[in-house]
């Protein structure tokens, strides 16, 4: 039986202790800097908190007076952690000094929230640990306290104003080894009316549908954050673009036709379309959390099908899903499994013939996740693991990613 355990729900009476976020009602208010604002105490900072066995620590705060009259207003809330009690440099600011000389001792959870309570997984918790006091298995101490804080502020482009920082609480941890590495680019799904079943369900390759790591594009090296693409053709109905983790506050909404506006927990706007139909290029950047919706003036070839053949079917066609349910489509899907320790070699071509296929890389069977496959191109190659496999007819792309 799974023994992850949600914290949140042993929280000391935070339905009383904060003040929920909401839209300003007031048109014209007045902002002032506020000094100080509090971080809630939970019930949990008595324990000991096993991170490998808990889901998420809950953590609320009370609004900081940003007003007079102490209207709600749509701050942006940012986590830090770090394993010393100091708050004088983050990760990003150490990374940013090109001689190494800076050392960080906090580090910033990627996500921010405009509500005054977070979940906090204890996978985020123990990453940040990890990179700031960099143990090592032989160094990972059995416990040790994290020291939380929340920063508030207005989000100005890339400009924090008006910024404030709450008290620190300590919470006693067992934290566990992760090893570190380049993080993979954060991913995100298209689901709607005609993606997939049409379900609008967070079942990925069935109703909602990865969009493209681009090849050759340096991602974030800490984050994954950067730009992913889609380029498809597109019918008038309406769709929207969700985190892997298919939370819909805080995901990409409507506003207006060919546009696109990120939800950061606030209300809906309703649902994104594209008009006229036709070819439309969408652009994620994961880091700014901005979208662009654009149109293509292309004539490319139209496949009724297009299959993965390769080792695991003796080269025969699979026919892959076309990600649109009905009408023109270029975007195709396939879930595949490869056994442990085992690389199964495949190529994309029109069923019923090799005369129009595509593959990639140097050599055959060379393990590659993303690429602009060209015609008669090498197998490629896809290591162990269950995997949503994704391609583009138009532009030959192809991107394999884990299933989440």
């Amino acid at each position: 039986m799974n023994n992850r355990l949600l914290l949140g729900a042993m929280l000391l009476g935070a339905a009383s202790l904060f003040t929920a976020c909401s839209d300003d009602n007031d048109s014209n208010p007045t902002l002032i800097q506020p000094t100080v604002f509090t971080l809630n105490t939970p019930a949990y900072v008595s324990e000991t908190v096993d991170l490998l066995n808990t889901n998420a620590l809950t953590i609320s705060w009370s609004q900081p007076k940003f007003t007079a009259d102490n209207a709600p207003i749509n701050a942006t809330y940012e986590i830090q952690v770090s394993p010393t009690g100091q708050f004088n440099v983050s990760l990003a600011e150490a990374d940013a000094d090109e001689e190494g000389t800076t050392i960080a001792d906090y580090a910033v959870i990627d996500r921010t929230t405009q509500l005054c309570r977070y979940d906090l997984t204890s996978e985020d918790l123990d990453k940040a640990l990890m990179q700031v006091a960099k143990w090592t298995e032989s160094t990972l101490p059995e416990t040790h306290t994290a020291y939380i804080r929340v920063m508030a502020y207005f989000l100005e482009g890339q400009t924090k104003l008006n910024p404030v920082i709450s008290n620190v609480i300590e919470v006693s941890v067992n934290p566990y080894y992760i090893e570190l590495k380049d993080a993979a680019p954060i991913m995100w799904f298209l689901v709607g009316n005609n993606f997939g079943d049409g379900a609008w369900s967070n079942k990925p390759g069935e109703s909602s549908f990865p969009m493209f790591v681009q090849s050759g594009y340096t991602y974030d090296k800490k984050t994954g954050a950067g730009e992913i693409t889609y380029l498809n053709y597109f019918n008038t109905d309406g769709w929207k673009i969700q985190p892997a983790d298919f939370n819909w506050d805080y995901g990409f909404m409507g506003n207006g036709a060919n546009l696109a506006i990120y939800r950061n927990g606030g209300g809906d706007n309703g649902n994104i379309w594209c008009e006229p139909e036709g070819y439309y290029l969408v652009t994620v950047n994961t880091g700014t959390l901005e979208c662009t919706i654009t149109p293509q003036d292309i004539t490319p070839t139209k496949y009724d099908q297009i299959c993965m053949a390769g080792s695991f079917n003796e080269w025969g066609d699979t026919n892959m899903l076309p990600v649109n349910k009905s009408g023109e489509n270029h975007v195709w899907c396939y879930t595949m499994t490869v056994e442990p320790e085992k690389v199964e070699q495949v190529k994309f071509k029109i069923a019923g013939s090799w005369d129009t296929n595509w593959g990639y890389g140097a050599a055959d069977g060379e393990v590659n996740t993303c690429g602009k496959a060209t015609a008669g191109g090498k197998n490629i190659g896809v290591a162990e693991g269950t995997w949503i496999i994704m391609f583009n007819d138009i532009t030959g792309e192809f991107s394999i990613i884990p299933k989440p």
